[in-house]
């Protein structure tokens, strides 16, 4: 039954109007079911007014003092929702997180979605996913390049993915991405313009039953349009779960079902639940972010000089040789307050979502009753021209001179809404957008079709957007073509090196084209894949087709279809195995990425991180090696699934060295090697075992010291005289060993040689470490910075005196000391690859699957990362967050208290002359 068949009897009939004592106005309003022009009420009623929609009263809320009592002072009486209709279908019947009555069962909703969902952690982890998603978009409109493109569209989409990906790994690319993109848009716009419009069934409850705008049925229709996605993808949850596949790698359904079968019997987590939270996830976390983006492009379209000034920040930063990353929007302090500007003058939500107290109260001298609906006008307490001046100009630079804050303190500004119904996705929310603006201003300049005017009218809901779409033109403005394309580095099309193959593999064959250039094959099968192969060949290579003697008219011979067969199912196996793994280099058949490593290993993964992302792959012949360039993705697998990754990759050399294995650094993590490392450390390495054999220490380094004085004015070999130390120091405390007089230089060489080549052999990918060489490091580096030895040395002299020598004792009081200690180990690791790690099952990390058996490299150039500081390539002497030894179960059992001794030893007793450098590192 529709409103419409009454409107005509009150049309026709005005007195019912006049007996039923009810304003023609309101009446109009509800029958035309415009949005209720109440953004501008306070203008004529003040601060606090009230609104009748049938018999429910609305109370209006415009000004920061009342908005701190409703959402601060009285937080808990105001915490639960208005729950409309359309938001009672919407929810799988209230049981979500957006409309659940505030309570037991809402807070434990609430702890699941804000602790396995939109954790920072979590976030940290799936950044590789946001970057492959995003880097997509990007692809995406620089194909369309002089275009025009609904950049609303595409970012809903890029939104979409990203979201759908952290939910059940589900993502929407290729040719797909326009029609589905608008498809899933329309949708989700539709779900909130039903929680949006005025229903009479939410107004006169007694006529729910009749549903009258059909606002029920609508939402019904939509919803199961979600629900059967919802059901599809957790009955295939479930059937893996049942078969054991896929357990490695856990999203955030497969974490929900979980929880659900251990859930508390007190407050259960049902299947309805979880598919009310899917549904908030997807509804919620897409469109207002998409739509606050949309506002952002079109504002700065709108302020030329704003974009110029965002646009010279990134080339600052970033620079137009390189991509954006989500590192650097910590340095883009402008762009975040281009974000903020946004989020003042376009809220994603202009009237929060509507409070309900669940008893009278007043709230500024008024009686606001219960199951009231309260509405915070954000829109108008942002525009406020006490708080704000100018408040309609969009002007980024007033959140430069001062620091407000959106998470609900300030409630001038409070975009995110404030108290315990704050928004839970706003970490979410404020990296989707940082990262998307900061990559489409960065990597595309933007203009308007050619005859259209920009519009900036916005469209009211329950969320805000843009009323009319942005259409715009992108044109790519970065140094390199390729940098679009890094998205991609994992598919497309052979490479050469698979060409080279096919060409030594089928030079003298014979085989003929037909009119449309198409391969026919002698039987007269199907040959549709090797026809594009060889059409690929043909385009991308047209010099090897004279190679190989190819002729207009002859015949394939079935030899050589059968080779080529082969070979195109072998590229087709390589290629299929990449899926769901990290990005990387493409690899060829057999030897994978052999021939593209460098000497220097550590570096050449720091350049992959920089094109392929914090994790990225490597094939080392059948060996899959993963590469990890970030803190966040590092503390995943050094702490989150330590016992994952505790085993280790052993190579050949190392399985020698160690015995067979036997040892504590390649034995695999279990009882064994909890043994091993227990008795090593409380018998070798504890700290009362060393403090007990200070006298060998300092015997030994006196020893040194002596060495060197009496090779005064001579060169000397530091590093090999610090390795012969510190031989002495660990023979003498394994079987009392030790080296002195004449031997010392010869023996101290002989040994290094020996030891270097065992680690040479050990790790052949990784590279070496000692303690011998850090102090080398570090007598180089300090070298290099007069200033820097000159404050180490005063702040020695100043707690040990020119009059006496230092003792370990000593060591507490230098505090210049041990921050010089921590800056080499930053910029000179001892282990720049740590020792490979080889997870004991398939896991996820990142987003991306890392397979059972795999070699995982965690880089240390991680310590020079541009997002801790910009000078990562100097030696300053202060110190920085970062590991240093390695953290975990297989964490380095050692300390670096001999570091830290011997090295101000040396410097206390003259300090050293710089004189030269010969191939053989002597000063």
């Amino acid at each position: 039954m529709s409103l419409k068949f009454f409107k005509p009897l009150f049309d026709s009939s005005p007195w019912l109007l006049q007996q039923l004592n009810v304003e023609q106005k309101v009446i109009s309003i509800l029958l035309n079911l415009n949005f209720i022009p109440i953004l501008h009420l306070s203008q004529t009623y003040g601060p606090i007014c009230r609104l009748w929609f049938g018999k429910k009263v609305g109370i209006i809320i415009t000004s920061p003092a009342l908005a701190r009592e409703v959402l601060k002072d009285k937080d808990t009486i105001f915490a639960n929702r208005d729950v409309t209709a359309a938001g009672r279908e919407f929810s799988y019947g209230v049981n979500d997180i957006l409309w659940t009555p505030y309570g037991l069962k809402w807070r434990m909703l609430r702890k699941v979605c804000v602790r396995e969902m939109l954790s920072s952690s979590t976030l940290d982890s799936v950044y590789a996913l946001r970057r492959r998603e995003l880097r997509q978009s990007i692809n995406y409109f620089y194909n369309q390049a002089g275009s025009p493109v609904n950049v609303g569209e595409q970012m809903f989409l890029t939104v979409l993915n990203v979201i759908t990906s952290m939910l059940w790994g589900g993502t929407v690319k290729g040719e797909e991405r326009s029609s589905l993109g608008a498809e899933f848009r329309h949708v989700v716009t539709e779900i909130a313009a039903l929680c949006s419009i005025p229903n009479l069934s939410d107004f006169y409850p007694g006529l729910a039953w009749f549903d009258f705008q059909g606002v029920t049925k609508k939402m019904k229709v939509l919803a199961k349009r979600f629900d059967e996605i919802f059901e599809s993808i957790i009955d295939q949850k479930q059937k893996l779960d049942r078969n054991g596949v896929g357990q490695e790698n856990k999203d955030f359904l497969q974490v929900l079902l979980k929880l659900k079968d251990e859930a508390d019997a007190k407050i259960p987590l049902t299947m309805t639940e979880i598919k009310a939270l899917l549904m908030d996830m997807v509804v919620g976390g897409t469109g207002s972010t998409a739509n606050t983006i949309e506002f952002a492009i079109a504002e700065l379209l709108h302020n030329p000089d704003i974009l110029r000034k965002l646009q010279q920040e990134l080339d600052t930063v970033v620079g137009k040789d390189n991509i954006v990353e989500e590192s650097h929007i910590q340095e883009l302090p402008y762009l975040y307050a281009v974000m903020k500007e946004v989020l003042r003058i376009h809220p994603a939500a202009p009237l929060l979502v509507p409070h309900c107290p669940s008893e009278i109260c007043t709230v500024g001298g008024y009686i606001v009753p219960k199951g009231s609906c309260v509405f915070i006008n954000v829109w108008a307490i942002h525009r406020d021209a006490s708080t704000w001046k100018n408040p309609t100009e969009f002007l980024p630079e007033r959140f430069l001179q001062k620091n407000w804050d959106y998470g609900g303190n300030d409630l001038n500004y409070f975009p995110f809404g404030s108290g315990r119904r704050i928004c839970a996705g706003i970490a979410m929310a404020e990296r989707m957008f940082m990262y998307s603006l900061a990559s489409l201003i960065h990597s595309f300049d933007w203009i308007l079709p050619e005859g259209e005017t920009l519009d900036l009218t916005e469209k009211f809901g329950i969320t805000l957007k843009k009323k009319m779409p942005l259409v715009a033109i992108p044109t790519p403005r970065l140094s390199n073509s390729t940098l679009y394309e890094r998205a991609l580095a994992t598919t497309g099309p052979a490479d050469a090196g698979f060409w080279i193959v096919v060409v030594f593999t089928v030079r003298n064959s014979q085989f003929y084209w037909d009119q449309n250039q198409k391969i026919k094959s002698l039987s007269g099968a199907n040959a549709s894949d090797v026809s594009q192969i060889l059409q690929q060949l043909s385009d991308s290579f047209p010099w090897l087709l004279q190679q190989l003697n190819v002729e207009q008219k002859g015949i394939f011979s079935s030899y050589f279809l059968g080779i080529l067969a082969v070979l195109w199912l072998l590229w087709c196996f390589i290629n299929n195995s990449n899926k769901g793994l990290p990005p990387g280099p493409k690899a060829l058949p057999l030897i994978g990425n052999l021939h593209s490593l460098d000497p220097e290993i550590h570096t050449y993964f720091a350049s992959l991180s920089q094109t392929y992302g914090p994790i990225c792959r490597l094939w080392l012949g059948k060996k899959l090696g993963i590469i990890i360039t970030s803190p966040a993705l590092a503390r995943e697998v050094l702490k989150d699934k330590d016992t994952i990754f505790a085993n280790r990759y052993v190579s050949a050399a190392g399985r020698e060295i160690s015995y067979g294995g036997n040892d504590i650094l390649w034995n695999p993590y279990g009882p064994k090697w909890r043994m091993l490392r227990k008795v090593c450390v409380r018998d070798m390495l504890s700290s009362s075992t060393l403090d007990s054999v200070y006298p060998l220490r300092r015997r030994e380094l006196r020893q040194s010291i002596n060495y060197f004085y009496n090779k005064a004015g001579s060169p000397v070999n530091v590093g090999e005289q610090m390795f012969l130390t510190m031989l002495n120091v660990i023979t003498s405390m394994l079987w009392g060993g030790t080296v002195k007089g004449e031997e010392r230089a010869s023996l101290g060489a002989e040994f290094r040689h020996v030891v270097t080549e065992i680690v040479e052999l050990e790790m052949v990918l990784g590279g070496t470490g000692s303690t011998s060489n850090t102090i080398e490091f570090a007598i180089a580096d300090i070298m290099n910075k007069p200033d820097i030895l000159r404050k180490l040395q005063q702040e020695v002299n100043t707690v040990v005196g020119k009059d006496n020598i230092v003792e370990e004792s000593h060591i507490q009081q230098l505090p210049y000391l041990y921050v010089v200690m921590e800056e080499v180990l930053r910029i000179h690791p001892t282990a720049p690859l740590l020792i490979p790690h080889c997870p004991s099952e398939t896991v996820t990390v990142g987003g991306y699957t890392v397979p059972e058996g795999s070699r995982v490299f965690i880089n240390k150039n991680v310590c020079r990362d541009r997002h801790d500081r910009e000078d990562v390539h100097v030696f300053t002497g202060f110190t920085h967050s970062f590991f240093r030894l390695e953290i975990a179960r297989r964490r380095n059992i050692g300390r670096y208290r001999e570091v830290q001794y011997y090295f101000e030893e040396e410097n206390a007793s003259g300090g050293f002359t710089y004189s030269k450098i010969v191939q053989s590192n002597t000063v």
